[in-house]
């Protein structure tokens, strides 16, 4: 076996990891009633754009399209698709493992940069209708723009991946400030229509990243990095899936072990008036507020959907968001209640009775509320803003 073929084999055990990852949390339904309607509605609405631009792109500059792909830059990292059994059965073969790693990077970096072929035809008929600008100016952008992003993702395999949290916040702000003094400048020199000066940005983008990628792609000494790059890239969809699914089970995070909760530790009662309603509220608000897993579950629901209201233009857009958001944190809620609720040992007889019932209505209207008020007050902040920038 040659590292071609090796590389090959590795390529599909990985897109049949995620097809089998995506067919773990779907089903023909979903295929039939979402995915091949959104396929059939997203053709014929592209289409529409090459024949009539819609309303809400009028006012827009060109200028959100850099902000917009500003923050398409830090997805992914170069590919080198080792596994943990090779540090036993390929570090022997040095030149086997060495043209995996080799073909692993090239192979990502093509991949992005039809990724950004894939986006240049996304918004050519803004670019080249609304805008009026030309086709060698969209290649150039998506140039600058796929180049630059080679860049980061150099930068970041240089970086220690295993750091998490706010120390992971902080150590990559330089990174950001590097990538937007360069953004800034590929701006300046594309508003300029200066072909040498952005030819030259892309250049040396290019070169930059070759050196930094240079160890990784001659030497099979950063082997334990790339295999947790790897690894990590491989599950970050797993990760994503397990964090808003509710369905699925979790494994808990190891914690320091306390004699007493900090929330209630004496057991305090919430209400003083004993019902049995009152007492599935009391158990589902102590369970819940004692883990901030469904703290920032009910968060992320609430901040995504605003942020979703406040970033896109249309209002129909708006409406279907919120439906959505409604939907989807009704159903959360109902998974949170059942999980803490109707399937603990305890209290899992006591369901269908009426304080069961009146319990579980009235946590969903009560987390109903901040829900609506923050959609409002989004609502409210997009408003504000388009007041302020008439482009929006």
């Amino acid at each position: 076996m040659n590292s071609f073929s090796l590389l090959f084999a590795r390529i599909q055990q990985n897109w049949r990891f995620q097809y089998g990852l995506f067919k773990a949390v779907s089903d023909w339904t979903i295929m039939v009633y979402l995915v091949i309607p959104a396929i059939v509605i997203g053709a014929a609405v592209y289409r529409s754009w090459w024949v009539d631009i819609p309303y809400w792109i009028e006012g827009i500059p060109y200028e959100i399209l850099f902000v917009l792909f500003f923050f398409f830059l830090w997805n992914g990292h170069f590919h080198t698709f080792v596994r943990e059994a090779d540090g036993i059965f390929l570090m022997k073969n040095e030149s086997l493992l060495l043209g995996l790693k080799q073909g692993g990077i090239i192979y990502t970096s093509i991949l992005e940069l039809l990724s950004a072929m894939f986006l240049a035809f996304v918004i050519s008929p803004f670019w080249i209708k609304h805008f009026e600008m030309s086709i060698v100016g969209l290649i150039l952008f998506h140039l600058m723009w796929v180049s630059l992003k080679w860049l980061v993702m150099a930068v970041k395999g240089k970086m220690n991946i295993l750091v998490k949290g706010w120390r992971n916040i902080f150590r990559s702000m330089p990174l950001a400030i590097m990538a937007f003094i360069i953004w800034y400048v590929s701006y300046r020199a594309f508003t300029m229509e200066n072909t040498f000066f952005m030819m030259s940005i892309i250049m040396l983008n290019v070169l930059v990243t070759l050196k930094l990628i240079k160890k990784r792609f001659t030497s099979i000494r950063t082997f334990e990095r790339d295999l947790v790059i790897d690894e990590m890239e491989k599950i970050k969809y797993i990760t994503l899936i397990l964090g808003m699914s509710m369905d699925m089970e979790k494994l808990s995070k190891p914690t320091l072990t306390r004699r007493k909760p900090r929330l209630y530790s004496r057991s305090n009662r919430i209400f003083k008036e004993r019902t049995s309603t009152k007492g599935f509220l009391e158990l589902f608000i102590k369970a819940t507020t004692r883990n901030s897993e469904y703290i920032l579950g009910f968060l992320k629901i609430t901040g995504i959907t605003a942020a979703a209201i406040i970033a896109i233009p249309p209002i129909w857009f708006k409406i279907t968001i919120i439906c959505f958001g409604y939907i989807f944190l009704i159903s959360w809620i109902g998974n949170v209640w059942n999980k803490l609720i109707g399937e603990h040992p305890f209290t899992k007889k006591y369901v269908g009775d009426d304080g069961y019932l009146h319990g579980k209505r009235a946590v969903t209207i009560i987390l109903s509320i901040p829900f609506i008020v923050v959609i409002i007050c989004a609502l409210i902040i997009r408003i504000w803003i388009s007041s302020l920038f008439s482009f929006l």
